[in-house]
């Protein structure tokens, strides 16, 4: 094992800032999914689901669309 180069830490650094950043907006969204007074039980189902198993995919479908009134 040899020493650990500058920019093998900040690879390291960016690694860990981009898992922590997946990581909020993963616990952020959840947590607005569970206040979603809108939502039916399958579908709040369906979007935790979503989150948990895609978390970076998920968080952003349900900023982008989820996160929405019914308009009828």
């Amino acid at each position: 094992m040899g020493n650990v180069s500058d920019d093998e830490w900040v690879g390291i650094g960016l690694a860990l800032l981009a898992g922590m950043i997946v990581l909020v907006l993963s616990l952020v969204a959840l947590i607005q999914i569970g206040r979603a007074a809108h939502l039916c039980p399958s579908v709040r189902t369906n979007w935790v689901l979503a989150v948990l198993l895609a978390p970076l995919f998920g968080a952003t479908a349900w900023f982008a669309v989820g996160d929405r009134l019914p308009l009828d």
